[in-house]
């Protein structure tokens, strides 16, 4: 299950309660830009802006090859945020 920005009354509870059940697992986030990135959620706000630890930069999909390994915690600005996906 993909969670964009919400498009229908009601969806903001079940968008803002999968986003709470996934805290803590792995994620793919893909940004407007063609970034995707993979890690695990360490927070997210309102704002959709993220926290990942243990991540990895891909262009477009994970198949297109490792653009960087971060040993740091990543954070990426929500305005920036296409989608954010279980793995």
């Amino acid at each position: 299950m993909a969670v964009g920005p919400a498009s229908a009354e009601g969806s903001t509870s079940v968008s803002s309660q999968f986003l709470s059940d996934i805290i803590g697992r792995p994620v793919n986030v893909k940004l407007y830009s063609g970034m995707l990135y993979r890690g695990r959620l360490e927070s997210i706000d309102g704002f959709m802006n993220v926290a990942l630890s243990s991540a990895t930069e891909h262009y477009e999909s994970g198949t297109n090859g490792l653009l960087k390994n971060y040993d740091s915690d990543v954070f990426l600005r929500g305005t920036q945020v296409m989608y954010i996906s279980e793995v």
